[in-house]
């Protein structure tokens, strides 16, 4: 298995493309879809599926364009279906007076929900791991996790956004990634990886 990323977009988001032998998945589809959709004829193995960390604008923006060539599953925790459609539930209205569109898309996801599940050949261990935003999840692969917002390369997620909760999101982390393998890579929506073992004396963290 193996995982590689862009990133696009103006939050500088990354967008992981996930490969075993013969299948592939992609995560967060966050803009700039034709550079998506080049990566994806380059690995040239079948998407077989579109998982959401969380339904933030940087993450969906190009989410209907790759739709719009690969009919596949979208996966994402039922707490955020709405914030799909509502950009003040999924921020973009926040970054309105910057000149940022309104971003939302016509998918209708399958809910995942925190526990084992298969994915094609993909077995996944889904995290529930709220705080950045209500239905932030972590993916957790026999090599890596995928953590979205939640747990960054010496800092953490913002919780100034629709329904963030500091107390959550510290929880998040201390009780659900803290506890994974202090040596597994760890991959954000921002930023390089990190593992638990990098992030113990995360400045962000002391005090809590």
């Amino acid at each position: 298995m193996q995982i590689s990323h862009l990133t696009l977009g103006i939050a500088s988001t990354n967008t992981y493309f996930i490969e075993n032998d013969h299948e592939l998945l992609l995560v967060d589809p966050s803009s700039e879809s034709e550079k998506i959709l080049a990566r994806l004829r380059e690995i040239d193995k079948p998407l077989i599926g579109i998982i959401l960390t969380h339904a933030h604008f940087d993450h969906i923006g190009a989410l209907d364009d790759i739709l719009a060539e690969y009919d596949v599953p979208v996966y994402l925790n039922e707490e955020e279906f709405d914030f799909l459609t509502d950009p003040e539930k999924n921020g973009a209205a926040k970054f309105k007076q910057y000149g940022l569109p309104e971003i939302t898309s016509q998918a209708h996801p399958t809910n995942l929900q925190e526990g084992s599940t298969q994915i094609g050949d993909f077995a996944i261990e889904v995290l529930h791991t709220p705080g950045h935003s209500p239905g932030s999840l972590t993916y957790v692969f026999d090599e890596f996790a995928v953590v979205g917002d939640t747990l960054f390369n010496g800092g953490i997620g913002r919780t100034d956004l629709y329904r963030g909760d500091m107390e959550t999101l510290i929880d998040s982390i201390k009780f659900k990634l803290f506890e994974l393998d202090e040596t597994l890579p760890l991959y954000p929506g921002h930023g390089p990886s990190t593992t638990v073992e990098g992030e113990i004396d995360n400045p962000y963290l002391l005090g809590f």
